[in-house]
């Protein structure tokens, strides 16, 4: 009895070692992340390559002024030949 259990064992152990597994696949080189971030066109956050191959800034702020309405309306009239308004 002991050797058929020693012997079950051991083909057990054999079909297992057989069988293809699935629970840590090893992942392929070529789609490891890199240890480096890659910016655009190597200039850095906040620039980029200008027409000659220099690293150029993006451009300043876009500054927009709130829109102002005039508290009773736009006036215009002539005085002199020229247009005032207030």
């Amino acid at each position: 009895m002991r050797n058929i259990l020693i012997a079950s064992a051991f083909a057990l152990a054999g079909f297992a070692a057989a069988a293809p597994s699935q629970a840590m696949p090893f992942a392929s080189a070529d789609k490891a992340p890199s240890a480096f971030t890659l910016t655009a066109g190597g200039c850095g956050a906040g620039f980029h390559r200008g027409p000659n191959g220099g690293c150029r800034p993006n451009g300043g702020a876009v500054v927009v002024g709130h829109p102002y309405a005039h508290p009773y309306g736009r006036h215009c009239w002539w005085r002199g030949g020229v247009r005032v308004c207030n």
